[in-house]
């Protein structure tokens, strides 16, 4: 994943990708990170600290996943499917729904139509496939808290115009490989 550091803003005729910053429009939202990759779940707590969110706790189990969703309370929970113990991560984020209503984002590996179709009784708030970066992790959370509080994403009316006007080139991120499309001069994720 990419590192985290301060950057300064560059001036807006030279817009570059930026780095994760705690914006403070988020500052008090909870996450509950369940992953049983103790490097991956590390890497999820600083990046979403560093955005702003609070991390109530790290879990490696389907079991400690309900048990402290249960009792934190937390906004969401980041759940990978396959955890260490008899249960995954489906049926973890499927009991914490039931009894709190509390939904989540899947961060795996695993797409395939079984899996999807079992997860969807969870109303899950997105699908993260790994491996992902930091910025792809908190573009993810922020658009699923936004469509669970039910804000509605911007439209095409309201996006800024980059520098200039030019029609369909590429930008891309040489830390992290992330390309953003710029067509007639408006950034397309």
């Amino acid at each position: 994943m990419e590192s985290l550091g301060a950057q300064t803003s560059p001036a807006p005729s030279a817009r570059q990708p930026s780095t994760i910053r705690d914006t403070g429009t988020h500052a008090r939202r909870r996450v509950l990170v369940v992953e049983d990759n103790l490097f991956v779940a590390q890497q999820c707590k600083d990046t979403l600290t560093k955005a702003g969110y609070e991390v109530i706790d790290v879990v490696t189990t389907a079991e400690e996943a309900v048990e402290r969703a249960l009792q934190q309370r937390p906004d969401m929970v980041l759940m990978d499917i396959y955890l260490r113990g008899p249960r995954d991560g489906v049926e973890a984020a499927l009991e914490i729904f039931e009894r709190s209503g509390i939904r989540s984002i899947y961060a795996s590996e695993v797409s395939d139509a079984g899996m999807q179709a079992r997860a969807a009784l969870t109303q899950p708030l997105a699908w993260l496939p790994k491996p992902f970066n930091d910025r792809k992790l908190v573009a993810t959370v922020n658009a699923a808290l936004r469509e669970r509080d039910g804000v509605k994403e911007p439209s095409p009316k309201s996006w800024t115009p980059l520098a200039d006007e030019q029609t369909h080139h590429v930008v891309a991120d040489q830390k992290t490989t992330s390309l953003a499309l710029v067509a007639r001069g408006r950034q397309v994720v």
